[in-house]
């Protein structure tokens, strides 16, 4: 009598465990058949309650035949071999597509004549400390051995606000500087960064415990800036900056890791392409496309100061091409084009139209005898390039349009220039004409 109300009682505290664990618990029977289950258990496996458990196997609960076979083979080699398993990693059910991971403990039951009764098994979800170790001791490779393009990294504690080591390994173009606190390394960051207005700015300018607290917090784990810096020997460099959050596995602090990679190689190849997208590529003046919107983007910076707008023409170019051929036509164009932009300054805006017409932007002019001095100028210069083609009669028109007073967008002022530019042929070529209303 006293044996059953011990069993019973056993039998009560087990099922109030199982009701009240945070754990994943099972028993099966020795035919892996599913026994009794603990509602954190239920939940993993994607059930409402144990009775949707309770006499299946693995194969009937787990939607995910792989995983099922898995712990159905774990299984026949833990009663086979005898030895309870402590503490094993293991795939559980993803959630939502995520990964998760549990720390197993299954511990063979018996009878007191020794048959094996069956199998009582203990899972903790440790996702979360699983990742942040893999993740800890991956990003922990930079403090040993830098790859060749990584040439700094710091390894800060966030909740102690220290940091906890720095690497560096020379380039070419210089180091980055030692520091010794956090202010440090932010307030060399900053003196660097030459954007001041860049991300990369901004992020170490609210270099703070709280800020980065509210990042991690936040759930990102990553952050990338790419940015040009003055390394320590005075030259400029670009540099991705990535900053890698995640959880000490041995205090449990927050913790991040900064690296720097030097990207100006990859940089310089990516601002030729960008600026061979601008260019008209015979010339190697502006195209027309980005000609008319750096000169949009002025009108917009720019209403209060005065602009002209020069429309040039090559007069008769196709008798050029109809007597020395199209190569000799494109050498002129591409002689033209040069001496071309040599009359105007760097802040002005030069660009090509196509086939033999150009347009360019002189900023800031203060009067209209500047205007003028400038289109003489023009007239001159073409005919300087004209004269090597002595036995074809060239010469270059060009019509003129002023910012504001003939139009306040780049779409107006451009067809008065136009306008303007063939006033000056019908009005026998080799002359500049200004739009007048």
């Amino acid at each position: 009598m006293g044996e059953r109300k011990n069993s019973a009682l056993i039998g009560a505290a087990f099922q109030s465990i199982l009701d009240s664990t945070r754990d994943m618990m099972f028993v099966k029977n020795a035919d892996l058949v599913y026994m009794a289950a603990s509602q954190p258990f239920v939940k993993m496996v994607g059930k409402k309650s144990s009775d949707e458990i309770v006499g299946k196997t693995d194969l009937e609960i787990f939607d995910d035949e792989t995983l099922a076979k898995r712990y159905i083979s774990d299984d026949k080699i833990l009663l086979s071999g005898g030895e309870n398993l402590i503490d094993y990693i293991e795939p559980i059910t993803d959630d939502d597509g995520q990964h998760r991971y549990g720390s197993t403990s299954k511990y063979i039951l018996r009878a007191d004549d020794g048959e094996i009764l069956g199998i009582f098994g203990v899972t903790r979800d440790i996702t979360k400390d699983y990742m942040a170790r893999q993740n800890y001791q991956k990003e922990l490779k930079y403090l040993f051995e830098l790859p060749g393009d990584i040439y700094a990294v710091s390894y800060i504690d966030i909740d102690s606000w220290r940091i906890i080591s720095q690497r560096r390994q020379l380039i070419s173009e210089g180091t980055l500087q030692s520091c010794q606190t956090m202010e440090e390394l932010a307030e060399a960051a900053v003196e660097s960064i030459l954007d001041k207005e860049s991300d990369a700015s901004k992020f170490y300018r609210n270099f703070t415990q709280d800020f980065l607290r509210s990042i991690f917090e936040s759930g990102r784990t990553h952050l990338a800036f790419k940015y040009e810096r003055r390394l320590s020997d005075g030259r400029k460099h670009w540099v991705l900056n990535e900053v890698r959050f995640m959880t000490d596995v041995d205090s449990g602090h927050m913790c991040a890791m900064l690296s720097a990679k030097n990207i100006d190689k990859e940089k310089i190849e990516e601002q030729k392409l960008v600026i061979a997208a601008k260019m008209d590529k015979m010339t190697m003046v502006l195209n027309r496309d980005t000609t008319m919107e750096y000169i949009r983007q002025i009108f917009e910076r720019d209403t209060t100061n005065k602009h002209a707008l020069f429309m040039v023409d090559v007069d008769n170019f196709k008798a050029l091409n109809d007597t020395h051929g199209h190569q000799a036509g494109d050498e002129f164009l591409i002689e033209f084009a040069a001496e071309l932009k040599k009359r105007f300054r760097d802040s002005d805006i030069v660009g090509r139209v196509g086939g033999d017409e150009f347009f360019a932007l002189m900023r800031n002019v203060t009067g209209r005898d500047v205007v003028e001095a400038k289109a003489k100028e023009l007239l001159a210069t073409i005919q300087g390039v004209c004269s090597e083609y002595g036995d074809v009669s060239l010469s270059g028109s060009i019509g003129i349009a002023v910012y504001p007073e003939n139009g306040k967008s780049i779409e107006a002022l451009y067809l008065r220039a136009d306008t303007a530019l063939y006033q000056a042929k019908r009005e026998g070529k080799n002359k500049y004409v200004f739009f007048e209303k």
